[in-house]
């Protein structure tokens, strides 16, 4: 009977037209559903506050609330909206709250009832196409509810009862090889020791944390994943990306991208950017997917609402973009539901203002929370659930005119989109950069002093250019600029011209396999012409002068990353990084033996997938160990290094050899023989109370030769 649920889901959403969106060009809008507009009163009960005085019970915000005003997110510029959870939620107080806020799923084939349906879901979906937005929908692979309250982790496969954490942990055994006791959920207390094994496979505070390598939960997430892919969403949210194997989300986003050109974006969490070695791996090697810019948001408020250098911060920016492949990728933000508004920090509308341009034009793609262009600030200053009060609608404020303003530069002016970053000049109390795509320039001048007259060399062409917020005049004569910058304001000055030939700017997604769909933005490309890949020539489905969409061949490399560029009219453009994936891709569990071995060791190897380094956890069970995506029923071998992230790897010198086909895979140092072995099914999902360690997803590397201790 589940399964049958499950096969029918699909036929209730209507198919749509996939609306391609080229991100760096957008302008995203945050949205707790909840919290938004109520546009239909009959869904708000259970707990349910009318008042809007209890910040942990629903308010009445829906989707049908948010169609409603589908014209005045328009009227701000905006051209994608990124929803709070939307999965239906457990129906029961959990530790004092209700899961307004959408984090507590229950079912993630069913839509939250306070919130509406899926007639409604895909009619928002629609409307919001007609006028150029695009839905984001926040995912939450990480874990379902609360464990030890509300309805203890209670799950549902479209309204059919699967297990809860008490039920689950009867049926839970001992990986031999992680050390982690598991069945669908991961039963390993909550989290105390925030990295390594506890970071991975403890409850995230107090959630029941997904086992996502039992093959049930494997394909069910992504089956629920996939039903708003068939409703014509144009990415995801996924929520706490630093709690999940990076394996696991290699092959997640591989399923969902083999279905469109989606933007994903995750959230780890943390507020500085320190030498840690879990953060390292995200940024340094791995660059899947975009990051929510959190280590910089404190440094953006503190600067300009409790005083600082303008200097430093730029110091800073600087630092962490260079960390990316595709920094124009990063989502930057102001404020946002887990921390406290910016005017509950800082009460002056200037700096404010300041803030918010900042964040309009830095490399990166600008995410504008729900009223802040109506000034709303969080209760008594606090963060979460304070910081989510109920929207306040006014579109005509200073904020919403720089807003608007900025969203349409940016579709104008591909410097602000692409562009690279560089300082021209930085002080404590005043700050000029600029961006460059080709012949398009934009130059920001952020003055937090008395009007200062500001000198400086720029390579624009000689005349009077007015900045697009304030008119204020800058004069270029002979390769200098005079302007004289006011207090208290970010100016923005935009240099268009017709790009001479192809410039690449963007490619989305920047993880690819074979028959996938890619989408490049850019300038120059005229009306035709070829993409090529590691000199292979891709298959070209649309085609204009700013987007191209085509279609990943096959490639024969062991490179990570591969080069892609555009010929037209004769002329060659720029080249650009993709991050190469075989196809058909799996979640498998690396092992090797740590006896006799110590420090932290990584791992590369001779194919795409594994040719970034990949460091191993330590197990206490006595093994190093790792989830890597790999193409099933593909030879491999990996050599061993050691060493931190932030220094020099050291070669071991040891080659192994595997093959991703059987149950267990024992690497050796002699390349395997081909066999007849039992492969790795793909078809049906196994039993809901399989786990790890009979699922066949393992593979033992075998150490034969003994390591000195380093």
């Amino acid at each position: 009977m589940r399964k049958l649920a499950v096969l029918l889901i699909p036929l209730l959403i209507l198919p749509t037209v996939y609306a391609y969106q080229i991100p760096e060009k957008c302008v995203i809008y945050q949205i707790i559903v909840d919290r938004f507009y109520d546009g239909n009163k009959s869904n708000n009960q259970p707990f349910y506050d009318p008042t809007h005085s209890n910040y942990r019970l629903y308010w009445g915000g829906d989707l049908e609330g948010i169609i409603e005003n589908l014209d005045y997110i328009k009227s701000l510029g905006i051209s994608m909206v990124w929803l709070s959870p939307v999965n239906n939620n457990i129906n029961r107080m959990a530790s004092g709250s209700a899961p307004y806020h959408g984090y507590w799923t229950r079912d993630y084939k069913k839509i939250e009832e306070h919130f509406g349906n899926w007639r409604v879901f895909n009619t928002l979906v629609k409307e919001a196409g007609k006028r150029g937005i695009c839905i984001i929908v926040d995912f939450v692979p990480n874990h379902s509810n609360p464990a030890t309250d509300g309805e203890f982790g209670s799950l549902y496969d479209n309204g059919t009862f699967i297990t809860n954490y008490y039920s689950d942990s009867k049926n839970a055994t001992l990986n031999p090889y992680t050390g982690s006791l598991e069945n669908i959920y991961h039963h390993n207390g909550n989290i105390k020791v925030w990295e390594r094994f506890e970071l991975k496979y403890g409850n995230l505070f107090g959630l029941a944390d997904f086992n996502q390598l039992n093959p049930w939960v494997d394909e069910y997430l992504k089956d629920g994943a996939s039903l708003f892919v068939r409703s014509g969403v144009c990415g995801f949210r996924i929520d706490a990306v630093k709690h999940m194997d990076l394996g696991w989300l290699t092959q997640f986003y591989a399923y969902l991208y083999i279905q469109e050109p989606l933007f994903i974006f995750g959230e780890y969490y943390k507020r500085n950017f320190e030498k840690d070695d879990d953060m390292f791996y995200f940024y340094q090697y791995s660059n899947v997917s975009s990051q929510l810019s959190i280590p910089i948001r404190n440094d953006i408020v503190r600067t300009f609402a409790f005083g600082g250098s303008l200097k430093t911060l730029a110091r800073e920016l600087e630092r962490y973009y260079s960390h990316f492949v595709y920094p124009n990728k990063a989502v930057n933000f102001l404020d946002n539901h887990d921390l406290p508004r910016y005017l509950s920090e800082g009460k002056n509308l200037d700096r404010y203002h300041m803030a918010l341009s900042l964040v309009m034009t830095l490399p990166g793609i600008p995410v504008i929370y729900y009223g802040d262009e109506s000034y709303l600030v969080s209760k008594e200053g606090k963060g979460d659930p304070y910081n989510r009060p109920m929207m306040e609608f006014n579109n005509q404020t200073e904020a919403a005119r720089i807003i608007r303003t900025l969203a349409e530069l940016r579709k104008e002016n591909n410097a602000l989109a692409y562009g690279d970053f560089e300082t021209v000049y930085a002080d404590y109390n005043t700050w000029v950069f600029e961006r460059k795509f080709g012949s398009e320039k934009v130059l920001v001048v952020a003055n937090k002093v008395d009007s200062k007259n500001l000198t400086f060399s720029l390579n624009w062409s000689d005349g009077i250019y007015r900045d697009v917020l304030y008119g204020v005049k800058m004069q270029i004569k002979a390769g200098k600029a005079e302007i004289s910058a006011p207090k208290n304001k970010v100016l923005v000055f935009s240099y268009e011209s017709k790009q001479e030939k192809p410039l690449i700017g963007s490619i989305t997604p920047y993880i690819a396999q074979p028959g996938q769909k890619l989408i490049l933005g850019g300038a120059g490309f005229g009306k035709s012409g070829n993409v090529f890949i590691e000199g292979v020539r891709a298959e070209v489905l649309e085609w204009s002068d700013e987007m191209i969409v085509f279609k990943m061949p096959k490639l024969d490399t062991q490179k990570a990353w591969v080069e892609v560029y555009v010929e037209t009219n004769g002329k060659r453009s720029n080249r650009i990084k993709l991050r190469y994936l075989n196809g058909n891709q799996k979640a498998f569990l690396l092992v090797l033996n740590a006896s006799n071995l110590t420090g932290q060791l990584w791992i590369k190897g001779n194919i795409s997938e594994l040719a970034e380094p990949t460091p191993l956890m330590m197990s206490k069970t006595g093994y190093y160990f790792q989830v890597v995506s790999l193409p099933v029923n593909t030879s491999f071998s990996v050599d061993l290094y050691s060493g931190l992230p932030w220094e020099k790897l050291e070669p071991l010198n040891v080659t192994l050899y595997g093959k991703s086909t059987s149950k267990t895979i024992i690497l050796t140092r002699t390349k395997p023989i081909p066999k007849h072995t039992q492969t790795v099914t793909e078809s049906a999902a196994q039993s809901p109370s399989t786990s790890i360690c009979g699922m066949g997803l393992v593979l033992i590397l075998s150490l034969v030769v003994l390591f000195k201790k380093r």
